[in-house]
């Protein structure tokens, strides 16, 4: 199986499960809204009125993955459990590394594990001291 159905197929999954949580809730006599009203408030930067439900953010954590052109093609991972996300992966850049984490905050998640690798950045070698360069 090539590497973009991966990614694919997890998107899929992701939306199955957010589904079967809303039917499931609907079966039961809870209407949508309160279905998802379960969970601890995210803390990144303000409160929310509801918080979302595991399959709920990480639904929209793979969507985002898989609509940015750039990080679709490094293929993260991303499970969530109790609103805790954890990103696995290899990243192209540090930048790339940092934009999953942010995704995952957007979506809801009260807590990020960000275990992609990423290359480290390269610094400037330090002159030595003493020389000047004329």
């Amino acid at each position: 199986m090539s590497k973009n159905h991966t990614g694919l197929i997890a998107l899929l999954i992701g939306l199955v499960t957010l589904f079967s949580t809303i039917v499931s809730g609907q079966e039961k006599g809870i209407p949508a809204q309160a279905s998802r009203q379960a969970g601890t408030p995210a803390t990144s930067g303000g409160t929310r009125s509801a918080s979302r439900t595991d399959a709920e953010i990480q639904s929209c954590i793979q969507g985002k993955l898989a609509a940015s052109e750039k990080l679709r093609v490094q293929e993260f991972i991303v499970t969530v459990s109790n609103s805790e996300a954890t990103f696995t992966g290899s990243a192209r850049n540090a930048g790339s590394k940092g934009a999953a984490t942010r995704i995952g905050q957007s979506c809801g998640a009260v807590k990020i594990v960000n275990n992609i690798t990423a290359p480290a950045i390269p610094r400037p070698a330090k002159p030595a001291e003493g020389r000047t360069s004329l």
